[in-house]
Protein backbone atom coordinates (compact mmCIF):
# COMPACT_ATOMS: atom_id res chain seq x y z
CA UNK A 1 0.00 0.00 0.00
CA UNK A 2 2.93 2.45 1.29
CA UNK A 3 4.48 1.79 -2.50
CA UNK A 4 1.55 2.77 -4.33
CA UNK A 5 0.98 6.12 -2.52
CA UNK A 6 4.91 7.04 -3.01
CA UNK A 7 5.02 8.52 -5.91
CA UNK A 8 5.22 12.26 -6.66
CA UNK A 9 1.63 12.78 -8.05
CA UNK A 10 0.28 12.03 -4.59
CA UNK A 11 2.50 14.08 -2.91
CA UNK A 12 1.52 16.92 -5.25
CA UNK A 13 -2.47 16.55 -4.77
CA UNK A 14 -1.59 16.44 -1.03
CA UNK A 15 0.61 19.50 -1.12
CA UNK A 16 -2.23 21.12 -2.96
CA UNK A 17 -4.95 19.99 -0.57
CA UNK A 18 -3.95 20.61 2.57
CA UNK A 19 -3.10 24.25 3.01
CA UNK A 20 -6.76 24.63 1.59
CA UNK A 21 -7.90 22.12 4.28
CA UNK A 22 -6.15 24.49 6.83
CA UNK A 23 -7.58 27.26 5.34
CA UNK A 24 -11.18 25.84 6.07
CA UNK A 25 -10.12 25.23 9.31
CA UNK A 26 -9.49 29.04 9.92
CA UNK A 27 -12.96 30.14 8.55
CA UNK A 28 -14.50 28.14 10.51
CA UNK A 29 -12.60 28.54 13.89
CA UNK A 30 -12.96 32.59 13.08
CA UNK A 31 -15.30 33.21 10.36
CA UNK A 32 -17.84 30.97 10.33
CA UNK A 33 -20.58 33.37 10.70
CA UNK A 34 -20.05 34.70 7.08
CA UNK A 35 -20.15 32.71 4.21
CA UNK A 36 -17.99 31.36 2.24
CA UNK A 37 -18.00 33.81 -0.45
CA UNK A 38 -18.40 36.75 1.86
CA UNK A 39 -15.22 35.38 3.94
CA UNK A 40 -12.73 35.15 0.73
CA UNK A 41 -14.34 38.89 -0.54
CA UNK A 42 -12.98 40.17 3.44
CA UNK A 43 -9.80 38.46 2.90
CA UNK A 44 -8.92 40.04 -0.92
CA UNK A 45 -10.52 43.28 0.34
CA UNK A 46 -8.29 43.41 3.64
CA UNK A 47 -5.47 42.28 1.15
CA UNK A 48 -4.51 39.33 3.34
CA UNK A 49 -6.03 36.64 1.32
CA UNK A 50 -2.11 35.87 0.06
CA UNK A 51 -0.80 36.19 3.24
CA UNK A 52 -3.12 33.67 4.84
CA UNK A 53 -3.02 31.17 2.09
CA UNK A 54 1.17 31.70 2.41
CA UNK A 55 0.77 30.83 6.00
CA UNK A 56 -1.18 27.23 5.68
CA UNK A 57 1.57 26.61 2.82
CA UNK A 58 3.76 25.89 5.97
CA UNK A 59 0.91 23.05 6.85
CA UNK A 60 3.38 20.80 4.10
CA UNK A 61 5.95 21.01 6.26
CA UNK A 62 4.69 18.69 8.24
CA UNK A 63 3.37 16.47 5.88
CA UNK A 64 6.63 16.33 4.43
CA UNK A 65 8.49 15.16 7.55
CA UNK A 66 6.28 12.85 7.33
CA UNK A 67 6.81 11.25 4.31
CA UNK A 68 9.99 11.77 4.46
CA UNK A 69 10.13 9.13 8.12
CA UNK A 70 8.30 7.40 6.52
CA UNK A 71 10.68 6.83 3.59
CA UNK A 72 8.12 7.88 0.89
CA UNK A 73 10.82 9.95 -0.78
CA UNK A 74 8.65 10.64 -3.94
CA UNK A 75 5.55 11.43 -2.34
CA UNK A 76 8.11 13.61 -0.35
CA UNK A 77 9.01 15.52 -3.40
CA UNK A 78 5.78 16.37 -4.40
CA UNK A 79 4.86 18.43 -1.49
CA UNK A 80 7.89 20.35 -2.38
CA UNK A 81 6.71 20.95 -5.48
CA UNK A 82 3.22 21.92 -4.60
CA UNK A 83 5.12 24.10 -2.10
CA UNK A 84 6.84 25.43 -4.99
CA UNK A 85 3.68 26.05 -6.96
CA UNK A 86 1.91 28.01 -3.87
CA UNK A 87 5.54 30.35 -3.57
CA UNK A 88 4.98 31.29 -7.52
CA UNK A 89 1.64 31.95 -7.18
CA UNK A 90 2.36 34.55 -4.32
CA UNK A 91 5.53 36.02 -6.35
CA UNK A 92 3.23 36.49 -9.51
CA UNK A 93 0.31 37.83 -7.04
CA UNK A 94 2.81 40.55 -5.64
CA UNK A 95 4.38 41.19 -9.34
CA UNK A 96 1.06 41.96 -11.06
CA UNK A 97 -0.31 44.21 -7.52
CA UNK A 98 2.93 45.68 -7.67
CA UNK A 99 3.46 44.94 -3.97
CA UNK A 100 6.82 42.96 -4.66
Amino acid sequence: MRDKLDTILFGIIVGLILPLLVLGGFYLSTYAYLQVPDFLRKLAFAETMVKILSLCAISNMGIFFLFYYKEMDKAARGVVFSTFLYAFGVVVYKLVNGTL
